[in-house]
């Protein structure tokens, strides 16, 4: 026949993939991380389609091994996948009657599982079963309850593969204006996803169709196009499939050795895919090119191979093209009678299939001249009218006018889509011009009426403003005298919070002067027992134990004073005055004394007191009064940090059920330039909000009525006062510290 019959590859829907497919080699990686059995063989599944475009052998040794491996473990969905995914590699073999038993399979699987997304990959894999076999009326049944679903569900990858599909039924009948249609709604949806691999399918089977409307041009060109995005996405059997077309256009133009070149290239792709339809098929245009170039015993021995391969793939439309190029390769040699046979053959394939379109009447035209050239003038009249009522059908006017104003009103919306977008680039850009100049135009105005107002104004804004400062001035000695009062009740505020725990330091010396006291009064009386008695040496070391308790009575008087003397000296106004300090001990007193004031006023507290204090740091010189202010501060924070995640902890689980004991470590670190102090709590930390706002004025984490919002802020500007930095660490459900660093070394 004049033209080789197109083979054009389906949208490989039959693989259950949501999206672009990733790369072989990404699959194996996360297989080789596989956490579970059904994750192992989820990702296996996916690897059928991307061995498939590589090999097909292999790709179906892969998926009867996935079958198995999921009914071992009754996994149905993985079944279903497995046995949806093999059907498409068994279709490229041309296993049809396996696919079938498959499919219904997977079909029963996936309806008990309500599973409709992958009921509709069924169905256009049930399509395409169809389609392959040239049925183009029931692939396009399946392939439309597909889109019902997906259209439904707003799938677009697997929609634009669809219409794909429809449209190569269209085109196989002929029906180039339903075709174009969808192939066009395919790409445009490809496009949009950015889905490279489905617009190297849609491509192809446009190429096709250009081909059918005898526009060789655009042919060429989406054929090519396909061929490039095949290579850049590793799809080996678009480009095999477009290589085939582009024999098949070739031919058309009648330049049989670009046939040949394309055609033996299609070939030994199909061979090394392991795809024999397409192999058989190639080797057909391959041998009708050597015809018309006269090698009549090389197209001969190229159809004898293709025969093999053609019923092993169980495609009908491939062995009629082997016996359509050997019927032509006789009768280019005149052998006519020779040839009918092979017509014949070609003939009764077509008449079993739903196609329709020019090549079928090519064969009844070379038909009807065999049948002439030996006197068959009866047939030869019956074949030629078939010819003729078909070509007149194909190539009516009007379906070649429906298809071509399909094409160029597609190409036009695409113009005038992008002229719409440059105008409204322009006309943006003029609109933004002109507000620019409106906005600098009204800021001129407003500008100039400005200093106009400032102008007429000037002699009374200079008496306010004479006014107004006298204002401020008069506010900033209000405001630092209201700061100073702030800072002296945040002292007593604290001082408060020491008072519970002072009054158990200072109780401790009283009793041992109370106790001490009773002794001694016991010690004199019996020394005066024994003078009495005449027991002076007796006496005397009564006398001796008399002075060490009376030793004993001032040791403690005295710890009572320094006590009592901390306390007046911590609510007296800060002098500024530095002086040698042990900051271990300044540290190590006002932590007892906090958590002694806590005990107080709660018997039911209770916390790990950890120190952790550098015995090298030595006195350092430092305001001991505020920076112990400091240290009291932080501390109480902490151990009301601590005891607010207790309670709530406790409000929650019994205190058996939770390990939490509420712990708060101090420690002192001497450094090269300084000294740091830590304050540490595992309380509930500080949320991510509000850290930036912690030393904040009248900011405070507490409830209301639980704090004055200024602990932190006025202990940060002290130790900034001095030179120093207050900073925090914190972690959420973890804990806090808080890092005091005071340079200057260890005196």
């Amino acid at each position: 026949m004049k033209k080789i019959l197109s083979l054009i590859f389906c949208f490989s829907l039959i693989f259950a993939v949501k999206a672009q497919n990733p790369t072989i080699d990404s699959l194996k990686n996360e297989l080789a991380k596989a956490p579970t059995e059904k994750k192992r063989i989820d990702i296996s599944n996916e690897l059928i389609q991307p061995t498939g475009e590589i090999n097909l052998n292999s790709a179906i040794v892969l998926g009867n091994k996935m079958i198995l491996e999921s009914r071992k473990i009754k996994y149905k969905w993985g079944e279903a996948n497995a046995l949806t995914n093999t059907s498409g590699v068994l279709m490229m073999k041309g296993d049809f009657e396996q696919v079938k038993k498959n499919l219904d399979k997977a079909e029963g699987l996936f309806t008990a599982l309500n599973d409709t997304s992958s009921l509709s990959l069924i169905y256009g894999s049930k399509g395409q079963m169809y389609g392959m076999q040239s049925q183009y009326d029931s692939a396009n049944c399946y392939y439309f309850k597909a889109v019902a679903i997906q259209e439904a569900e707003g799938t677009s990858a697997n929609l634009g593969r669809n219409y794909g599909n429809i449209a190569i039924g269209f085109l196989m009948q002929s029906k180039y204006q339903q075709a174009l249609k969808y192939q066009q709604k395919g790409l445009e949806i490809a496009q949009s996803l950015h889905n490279t691999r489905s617009e190297a399918y849609i491509m192809l089977n446009m190429g096709i169709t250009y081909q059918r409307m005898l526009d060789a041009k655009r042919s060429e060109k989406a054929l090519l196009e396909a061929v490039r995005l095949a290579k850049e996405t590793g799809l080996k059997n678009v480009e095999v499939y477009a290589y085939s077309n582009l024999a098949s256009l070739f031919s058309t133009l009648e330049n049989w050795n670009e046939t040949y070149k394309y055609a033996l290239k299609a070939a030994e792709m199909g061979k090394a895919t392991g795809d024999v339809s397409i192999e058989a098929a190639s080797y057909s245009k391959a041998a009708l090119a050597l015809a018309h170039l006269k090698r009549y015993d090389e197209a001969k021995e190229l159809v004898d191979r293709g025969m093999a391969d053609a019923e092993a793939s169980g495609q009908p439309l491939i062995l009629a093209q082997l016996h359509e190029a050997m019927g032509k390769t006789l009768l280019l040699q005149e052998k006519y009678e020779e040839a009918i046979p092979y017509y014949e053959k070609t003939r009764d394939i077509f008449a079993q299939t739903d196609e329709y379109d020019e090549n079928i009447g090519a064969i009844y035209q070379n038909l009807a001249k065999c049948y002439e050239e030996t006197a068959r003038f009866d047939e030869a009249l019956t074949s030629f009218k078939k010819y003729a009522a078909i070509n007149d059908s194909i190539r009516s006017r009007e379906n070649v006018q429906k298809g071509t104003e399909q094409m160029m009103t597609y190409e036009f919306e695409k113009t005038q889509e992008a002229q719409r977008a440059d105008q409204k680039r322009k006309d943006a850009v003029a609109k933004a011009r002109q507000w620019v100049l409106a906005i600098v135009l009204a800021l001129s105005l407003m500008l100039v009426f400005v200093i106009y107002r400032a102008l007429r104004s000037k002699k009374k804004s200079n008496a306010k403003l004479q006014a107004q400062k006298e204002e401020v001035q008069n506010a900033l000695l209000k405001l630092k005298s209201t700061q100073s009062q702030l800072i002296q009740a945040e002292k007593m505020a604290s001082l408060g919070e020491l008072t519970a725990g002072i009054a158990h330091e200072i109780q401790n010396p009283l009793n041992f002067v109370n106790n001490f006291s009773e002794v001694s009064k016991d010690l004199v009386k019996e020394m005066n027992e024994e003078i009495d008695n005449g027991n002076y040496d007796y006496a005397k070391e009564i006398a001796a134990d008399l002075v060490l308790s009376l030793d004993k009575i001032n040791h403690h008087g005295k710890r009572a004073d320094g006590i009592v003397k901390g306390m007046l000296q911590h609510s007296r106004a800060s002098s500024d005055v530095k002086e040698p300090t042990n900051i271990n001990t300044l540290a190590d007193e006002y932590f007892r004394l906090a958590y002694h004031g806590l005990r107080a006023k709660d018997k039911s507290f209770n916390a790990t007191l950890e120190t952790n204090f550098d015995k090298t740091i030595g006195t350092v010189d430092i305001a001991r009064q505020d920076i112990g202010r400091v240290v009291l501060n932080l501390i109480t924070n902490a151990f009301y940090a601590v005891g607010a995640k207790k309670i709530l902890l406790d409000r929650s689980l019994p205190s058996e059920a939770h390990p939490y004991q509420p712990t708060v470590i101090v420690s002192t670190k001497k450094l090269a330039d300084g000294i740091e102090i830590r304050i540490h709590d595992n309380g509930n930390g500080i949320p991510d909000g509000v850290k930036d706002k912690i030393f904040q004025p009248f900011f405070t984490t507490k409830p209301t009525g639980e704090g004055t919002g200024l602990g932190l802020s006025l202990s940060y500007d002290i130790v900034k006062k001095y030179g120093g930095e207050l900073t925090m660490e914190t972690k959420e459900g973890k804990g806090t510290t808080f890092i005091i660093f005071m340079p200057g070394n260890g005196v």
